[in-house]
């Protein structure tokens, strides 16, 4: 079962870009965990209790860590590398995952080590690898929970928000959601508070005084955004602005972290999809209409 970490995780990573996940690509990611089952079942099938420990099972153990070893390895090198060019949207999402690849990255050191152990290399250990093991499985289930409870409270919001039955008998008057959308925009503009890399719907709706299933509502259904398009659309024309005013005294790295992205990449990304450029050419664009 170990060696369904390593796909789970990129499934994980897939899911918080709202990527769908196909049955083929399922399959694919879990082969070598169905080829090691069926291998151990066929060598171990059939034999009594008392020789279930003997050399040929120990043999299928030490097979079994060397290729946990290199799938956790690859994933976490694979899904740090995915991070890289197209990390998630959300910040809670974004930093999940790479705890995850940090914790995978000391299982593989972990595991690697009792492959090389179980193959006969005399190893001696200043602490018990396996606690280690179980202390790192502790803290992923923190922050697995930590997350599912996060994710709980925004499936209850968007259910609710959603509800046609609810809306039917107690839909917001458009001129309420109209005020709403002003509040909205008239906050981020005043207070910039879209700067803060941190920011979550939650802060926001109770720094708009806007009830957090009516400002669900606001978003999905009147401005038809999700939370991150909006404020990404804040961000970006605050660096349009810098690049507008400022001179080239400063990197593309330094103004995406500046504008409240966490990552070059997102910004990049979002910067593209608004003005058809990256931030490099756009700037490269503006330097080449100054000089003629």
């Amino acid at each position: 079962m170990a060696l369904l970490y390593g796909p789970l995780l990129y499934f994980l990573y897939s899911t918080s870009l709202q990527k769908r996940i196909s049955a083929s690509q399922v399959l694919i990611h879990c082969i070598p965990f169905l080829l090691l089952s069926l291998l151990y079942t066929r060598l171990t099938y059939g034999l009594p209790e008392e020789m279930l420990w003997n050399s040929r099972r120990l043999q299928i153990n030490s097979f079994h860590h060397l290729i946990l070893s290199l799938s956790l390895i690859f994933y976490s090198i694979f899904v740090g590398y995915k991070m890289r060019t197209e990390p998630p949207a959300d910040p809670e999402k974004d930093r999940l995952i790479n705890q995850l690849i940090l914790i995978e990255g000391v299982w593989a050191f972990m595991v690697a080590l009792l492959a090389i152990a179980s193959f006969g290399v005399g190893l001696q250990f200043a602490f018990n690898p396996l606690m280690l093991l179980y202390c790192t499985q502790v803290m992923l289930m923190a922050f697995l929970s930590r997350y599912l409870l996060l994710q709980k409270k925004e499936l209850q919001a968007d259910h609710t928000a959603f509800m046609p039955s609810r809306y039917a008998k107690s839909s917001l008057e458009e001129e309420t959601l109209n005020v709403y959308e002003h509040k909205l925009h008239e906050h981020l503009r005043n207070s910039k508070i879209y700067l803060k890399p941190t920011l979550s719907l939650e802060l926001l709706a109770k720094e708009t005084n806007i009830p957090k299933h009516h400002f669900s509502q606001l978003l999905n259904v009147h401005l038809g955004k999700s939370f991150y398009q909006v404020i990404a659309e804040y961000r970006i024309n605050h660096a349009i602005d810098i690049l507008e005013k400022a001179d080239d005294q400063f990197t593309i790295e330094s103004l995406a972290y500046e504008c409240g992205f966490n990552s070059k990449t997102s910004f990049n990304r979002y910067f593209k999809e608004k003005t058809g450029l990256t931030p490099s050419d756009y700037r490269e664009v503006k330097n080449t209409q100054l000089m003629s």
